[in-house]
């Protein structure tokens, strides 16, 4: 349950009204993650700003993309985003049983391939630890341009944060 109302569309804050408007026609809906914030213009304009770079603006493949923040939303817990990022996931064409693997035991396992068992020991460390080790950025660079080391940092981050929010305001899966 959600410990803060839902800003429903119509009931956002100024400055909201936007970025809900572009939401509802790119995803079809406004995430509730997006109606937590939207009782507040700068912070629905900051998330809406995440979600389009997110979404539509970064150049590693998809598949990178959703196992670095699945890997994320795993580690944390974060049944919300596991709801979203799933399907995602499979989109970008990550099987079951890669899904299964991602956090804590996905750099070990044989269902990924090099680079993105370093994408999600980097995922894995970064949200444990805030900072992934030496030895996890080089195993990057071994695999990705500086580009795509940044984009993959942007989305862990992007990840630990709109889980953080979700988790602390009591986000609920859309019906």
């Amino acid at each position: 349950m959600a410990r803060i109302p839902y800003a429903e569309k119509g009931q956002e804050a100024q400055g909201a009204t936007h970025v809900y408007q572009q939401l509802e026609q790119g995803m079809g809906l406004v995430p509730n993650v997006v109606k937590l914030l939207g009782h507040s213009g700068p912070a629905t304009q900051g998330i809406g700003t995440l979600l389009d770079i997110y979404f539509g603006q970064l150049s590693i493949t998809d598949r990178v993309r959703e196992i670095a923040y699945l890997t994320v939303a795993r580690l944390n817990g974060c049944d919300y985003c596991q709801g979203h990022h799933v399907p995602a996931a499979r989109q970008a064409g990550l099987l079951d049983m890669q899904i299964e693997d991602l956090g804590e035991d996905g750099f070990d396992s044989g269902e990924f391939s090099e680079p993105e068992r370093a994408v999600i020991r980097f995922a894995y460390e970064t949200t444990r630890d805030v900072k992934a080790s030496d030895e996890a950025v080089e195993e990057l660079k071994t695999h990705f341009s500086d580009a795509a080391i940044a984009e993959i940092t942007f989305v862990v981050a992007s990840g630990n944060f709109i889980q953080r929010v979700g988790k602390n305001l009591g986000v609920e899966l859309e019906s």
